[in-house]
């Protein structure tokens, strides 16, 4: 299985241009990591201390802040010496897979919902069920359905840092001044009365309904109780295309109407920019409120994803916002286990971190921080209150399939066209992209 691990990760690595993979070496964002020259699974550190590997993404605010919180761990646990190892988003999926491939997993590691079954079928991430069962790893504040999220084959593989709710976001600044608003709960139609305003007084168009993306679908899908595969992820969830048509359809009238942003029309160099110069609402996660005010300097609120005014389920759901694992072949699991529980249960850790990963798993670390938030983060832990209220979010799917990424592809191809005019037959291209997903998903 080793063997095969490596195989697969290296080959990976080399397709994504990392010639150098597999060697398990850290990038220049790895500050302890670089200056110890400590590799993972080393069971003793400095004057015979656990050596424990922690390695997480992030911007440098989460940096800053996993270091101090880190620190103050160590200072909580003088017997364990933690090596601190980092990267942004887009490095950090170059990088543990090639420590993976390079026998140096992480003791400590970040993992992605979407990318967890994948690890789990690799062999990667330990089973944490009888840590939970034995209380060392203390879940006894924590919902079942969080846990769930963490859970593959009956087995516990991640913890949750904490909960998030995919949100649109949008300039509340321009809707006051306009005198409009927008629902907590909006239906798809008063998301267009009010694009339609802001796009007559303002010129700032919509990118969430023109963008027809995999997420894009994903939502519509739900709205009626289906999901974008099936259980297995062996198909699509659905087998009819007027998903897909409605979608498209959508779309295009946004375009010709004036109030969908054109593909190639986008100005800003990035999500925070488009926020001022090209678009007046986006789709994003719940905790990243902070950072689009922060960047824009704009006053950005939220609400729920648009429904659809037929749907009979919320597109919404609560997921997890990232999740700790640990390395399957760690020779320091107890260690291990014991910052997790710490992350997941200490006060200490939260006068650090707060929310920045998320709103606490925790019942009682939810309660603790709440009085010290400022107002953007208190209204983070309001918005994921009021999405887990009973009806307000569905069920959170399966995590996507490795395949997802050719799925998603194939449909920002035929949407690209459908979005130039260059397709107009939408049910037969429709069906064409759901034969040619499902063929993608069966054989592999």
């Amino acid at each position: 299985m080793k063997k095969k691990i490596i195989a697969t990760l290296c080959a990976a690595l080399m397709l994504s241009g990392v010639i150098t993979g597999c060697s398990g070496s850290a990038s220049s964002g790895s500050q302890a990591a670089a200056s110890t020259g400590t590799s993972a699974n080393t069971a003793s550190g400095a004057e015979g201390k656990t050596t424990l590997n922690v390695l997480w993404w992030g911007s440098q605010t989460r940096h800053e802040m996993t270091t101090e919180m880190l620190e103050k761990f160590e200072e909580l646990n003088p017997d364990i010496d933690v090596v601190m190892d980092y990267s942004d988003w887009d490095g950090y999926w170059t990088k543990l897979p090639a420590q993976v491939a390079g026998g140096q997993t992480p003791d400590v590691f970040q993992m992605d919902y979407a990318k967890l079954a994948e690890y789990v079928e690799n062999g990667v991430t330990a089973d944490l069920s009888s840590y939970i069962a034995d209380g060392s790893l203390d879940m006894s504040n924590v919902e079942q359905n969080i846990l769930d999220s963490g859970t593959v084959d009956g087995k516990v593989y991640a913890i949750s840092t904490g909960t998030n709710a995919p949100v649109m976001l949008y300039r509340k600044d321009i809707l006051d001044e306009l005198g409009l608003s927008l629902p907590m709960n909006p239906t798809m139609s008063e998301y267009i009365e009010v694009s339609k305003k802001v796009y007559e007084a303002t010129g700032l168009r919509d990118t969430f309904v023109t963008s027809c993306s995999a997420d894009n679908l994903r939502f519509i899908v739900r709205n009626y109780g289906l999901n974008l595969y099936n259980e297995d992820a062996s198909a699509l969830g659905f087998d009819d295309p007027k998903y897909v048509v409605d979608m498209w359809e959508l779309a295009v009238q946004s375009q010709e109407e004036g109030w969908g942003l054109m593909i190639g029309e986008e100005t800003a160099t990035t999500a925070f920019d488009s926020m001022v110069s090209d678009s007046w609402s986006r789709y994003q996660n719940s905790n990243e409120l902070q950072a689009y005010r922060d960047a824009t300097g704009k006053d950005i609120s939220m609400v729920m994803i648009p429904n659809r005014d037929d749907a009979t389920a919320s597109a919404t759901y609560l997921k997890p916002a990232m999740f700790w694992c640990v390395g399957a072949d760690s020779d320091v699991k107890d260690a291990a286990i014991r910052f997790i529980n710490f992350f997941t249960n200490s006060p200490e850790c939260y006068d650090i971190v707060g929310i920045e990963r998320a709103v606490p798993i925790s019942s009682k670390m939810r309660e603790y921080v709440a009085p010290s938030l400022d107002e953007v983060s208190q209204e983070v832990v309001e918005y994921v209150d009021y999405v887990s209220q009973p009806e307000m979010s569905s069920p959170l799917m399966n995590p996507d399939p490795p395949e997802h990424t050719k799925v998603s592809e194939l449909l920002d191809q035929y949407s690209e066209q459908v979005r130039y005019g260059e397709i107009t037959d939408l049910e037969t291209a429709a069906q064409q992209f759901m034969d040619e997903a499902n063929a993608i998903l069966a054989a592999e």
